[in-house]
């Protein structure tokens, strides 16, 4: 949610007392002299912040971040049973509420496994075969884009943000749950909503007690709305209307759902329940980033027009590609890469929960329990001897630096470009991440010319660790 979106009146002064009555939550052990005090000068502090457009840092006492470096660490991070990935994005995003009371501790290891074998094993092969209908979904949807743009002169004015959201939705959603399925606009609603529910949830999160958790997560989604028409049409289909899903056959069995189902068959663990929670999360980490990434790629491109030249001279004739031809896209693929390096979504990285404390194998700084391990992506994704001038912006970076990182691609895993994450838990979903991001571009770039409607609006903030989007920056499309 964008800033100027925040500072509506009636927002404005919601989030007032809001983080007021947090305030006086923590200073019911103080005297009331000091009480009034520090109510005053809270008040003061959000009503500054908030007026001149900063974000508000939260008045949690945070517990201890511990960040390292070295390759060796971050294997170790990686893979430690005591440093948990589910306990750190169960604390940042309340699970318990925004995933209908998930246990981020049961069969976790079944979980990771079968996760892993359902999009990094089956993934691209079954993409590969869906390419075709999601070119028709990602064509449909984007001329519905366009209708409901702004017209002038043959061009027509978008926000970007709320375009590349939809669309990277819409596509998502061909890939998890077939044509006819994620065509139900109420369900296909709801899929847009839910991910910005759980971030809006995280923001709220950090600055409430957590007796209030459940209050907050209600107030902010409407009652977990959007979770639960999500999580009933699935139980739905998972359950006693399996037999009855129409879809048609060569989309049906291409689809995470159906593979997520005939992978877990005869297992009493997997009942319709616990698969449509866990399809809520694998729903949530595959659609709440690619767009944001879409929207920063977008504005380089409208901020260096001669690299639109530049892939669509290298993607040339994009209406008769395949999976295949996409992958096979060197300086697309670089300059994607080189956007996500200098645009992390978020400057730390790789983050896990000490379940108990933990040391690691070089003696350095223990990690208390409690307390969240991390690396620093913004530090590795500007390292001179990997990046050199790694505060310009290289398009081709990846295609012709003479470092390490040449020739790397955008879906592979290093501890120099950990945006994937590492090791054995590094995210098994990003060859969808990648085919919805370059399909999208692709055709962008094949069928406009793009530039900003506002060279001077505003196009990112940032919130903690956190780098988003403004909801109301808006580029122009002139059809080629």
């Amino acid at each position: 949610m964008a800033l100027d979106t925040l500072a509506s009146p009636i927002l404005f002064w919601c989030a007032v007392v809001f983080l007021v009555s947090t305030e006086l939550y923590y200073l019911l052990p103080k005297s009331v002299s000091d009480k009034i005090g520090q109510y005053c000068l809270s008040l003061g502090s959000i009503i500054r912040d908030y007026s001149s457009g900063k974000y508000y840092k939260p008045w949690k006492s945070a517990k201890a971040i511990v960040v390292v470096s070295s390759k060796r660490q971050i294997m170790e991070l990686s893979e430690a049973p005591v440093l948990s990935q589910r306990a750190a994005y169960a604390d940042m995003f309340g699970f318990k509420h925004t995933m209908n009371k998930l246990d981020h501790h049961d069969h976790k290891v079944a979980r990771s496994r079968l996760y892993g074998r359902l999009l990094q094993v089956n993934g691209p092969t079954n993409l590969a075969k869906l390419y075709p209908h999601l070119q028709k979904r990602l064509e449909q949807s984007l001329a519905h884009e366009l209708e409901a743009g702004v017209s002038t002169d043959g061009s027509v004015s978008i926000p970007i943000a709320q375009t590349v959201r939809r669309l990277a939705s819409r596509m998502n959603s061909l890939i998890f749950f077939g044509e006819r399925l994620s065509a139900d606009p109420v369900f296909a609603e709801a899929l847009l909503r839910y991910p910005a529910d759980m971030v809006k949830c995280m923001a709220a999160f950090q600055v409430t007690p957590s007796f209030l958790s459940p209050m907050v997560h209600s107030l902010l989604t409407n009652r977990g709305r959007a979770m639960h028409i999500i999580q009933n049409q699935l139980i739905s289909v998972l359950g006693v209307n399996q037999k009855n899903w129409q879809e048609v056959p060569e989309i049906k069995q291409m689809t995470i759902i159906h593979n997520m189902s005939e992978m877990v068959e005869g297992n009493d663990y997997w009942s319709p329940d616990v698969l449509s929670q866990s399809l809520l999360g694998i729903w949530f980490a595959a659609s709440h980033q690619p767009w944001m990434n879409l929207d920063f790629i977008l504005l380089e491109l409208c901020a260096r027009p001669e690299w639109q030249t530049i892939l669509r001279k290298e993607i040339g004739d994009f209406s008769a590609y395949d999976y295949e031809r996409l992958e096979k896209l060197p300086l697309l693929d670089s300059f994607i890469k080189e956007t996500i390096r200098m645009n992390p979504l978020d400057t730390l990285a790789i983050r896990r929960k000490a379940l108990e404390e933990f040391t690691f194998s070089d003696g350095g700084i223990p990690v208390p329990k409690g307390s969240t391990a991390c690396v620093s992506s913004f530090n590795l994704m500007h390292d001179k001897e990997v990046y050199p001038n790694p505060d310009e912006f290289d398009g081709r970076r990846f295609v012709t630096t003479m470092s390490s990182a040449r020739g790397t691609k955008l879906t592979e895993v290093s501890e120099k470009f950990p945006i994937w994450g590492y090791g054995s838990l590094a995210c098994p979903g990003r060859f969808h991440a990648s085919l919805v991001i370059k399909m999208i571009l692709a055709h962008l770039l094949s069928s406009f010319d793009m530039r900003f409607a506002d060279e001077k609006a505003r196009r990112k903030w940032s919130w903690e660790t956190f780098t988003m989007p403004y909801e109301s920056t808006r580029v122009v499309l002139t059809k080629r």
